[in-house]
């Protein structure tokens, strides 16, 4: 299950100012989406009302609380959500979901979140939920260090009778300190041993996913990918999902990836046989000399690209091709 912390952390302030508007078009997404889409220019050119929600580094599982309790639970009804990603994301329930992002998913969270803790569940094992047992752990430690003190004064208790009378014998008469130091080397290594065991570097990353691991049949609790489909069924909300276009080569060629070009196939068949927009971006129009970093377009050409989206997709808009 994912471990919610304090239940004040909800973005209420979010939730009130989305609560109060009215747009005709909501984007979610990461830093694909922030170096790509600029809202104030998009309204400019469109004469719509549009909100960017976003999480830096954030994943598939920031996109389903963003788009459940932000454009589901507002009560706003949108003409299109677009929820922009690349690769294998959508299939990636846990990919940035402990550590930094768990705090940040929080924020995000109600106390009470059924199906986002099932999604979870079911896609985690013993590895992932040890992940996210320290990560409750860990803001405390790092916050507090009190909590920690208290860890290793437990973990070393068995030792301070020996210790107390042995700092009392060499402080008083001069103790040699050939049979001081040995406990309070021993000491040492369990209070050392302790911070060892709550060190972060132990524990698997579940960021690292192997493409055998990865579903293609996009069924019930595999993914985020059916649960937000589904929210935009029973809701009526529009929703289309935009695959970015990745860095190209410094020739402006693509290196051909076949599993990933057959998860794509499946992935746009299962979305067309739901019903649901897919915008495939890949290997079009901006070459290497649009990107500022990794895939992140520069920041000089957002507005650029913002043209680019709206004229290509325009009937997404409401306007005619």
């Amino acid at each position: 299950m994912f471990i919610r912390g304090d239940r004040n952390n909800f973005d209420i302030q979010l939730f009130n100012q989305i609560s109060n508007s009215s747009p005709d078009f909501v984007f979610i997404g990461n830093s694909m989406l922030e170096t790509r889409i600029n809202d104030k220019h998009l309204e400019k050119i469109s004469n719509k009302d549009v909100i960017l929600l976003t999480l830096p580094g954030g994943m598939s599982s920031a996109w389903y609380l963003y788009f459940k309790n932000f454009v589901v639970q507002t009560n706003i009804k949108p003409k299109n959500v677009f929820i922009f990603f690349r690769d294998y994301e959508l299939s990636k329930p846990l990919y940035r979901t402990t550590g930094e992002y768990s705090q940040k998913l929080d924020l995000l969270s109600y106390d009470e979140e059924q199906e986002f803790d099932f999604i979870i569940d079911s896609n985690s094992g013993i590895g992932e939920k040890l992940s996210r047992i320290f990560d409750d752990i860990y803001p405390v430690q790092s916050k507090k260090n009190k909590a920690r003190d208290l860890i290793n004064r437990m973990a070393v208790t068995p030792f301070i009778p020996k210790i107390i009378p042995y700092t009392i014998l060499r402080i008083s008469v001069g103790l040699n300190d050939e049979k001081y130091l040995p406990i309070l080397r021993k000491y040492k290594d369990v209070q050392n041993s302790t911070n060892d065991l709550f060190d972060r570097k132990n524990f698997r990353s579940t960021e690292i996913s192997e493409i055998s691991n990865i579903s293609t049949k996009f069924e019930e609790n595999d993914s985020f990918l059916s649960a937000l489909v589904n929210m935009s069924k029973n809701n009526d909300i529009e929703l289309t999902f935009v695959r970015v276009q990745k860095r190209p080569n410094i020739d402006n060629s693509f290196n051909f990836d076949p599993n990933l070009q057959e998860y794509i196939n499946q992935l746009s068949s299962y979305l067309r046989n739901k019903e649901i927009n897919f915008i495939d971006l890949s290997e079009r129009s901006f070459g290497v000399e649009y990107y500022l970093d990794g895939d992140h377009i520069n920041p000089e050409y957002i507005e650029e690209y913002t043209d680019f989206f709206y004229k290509e997709h325009i009937n997404y808009f409401g306007g005619v091709d």
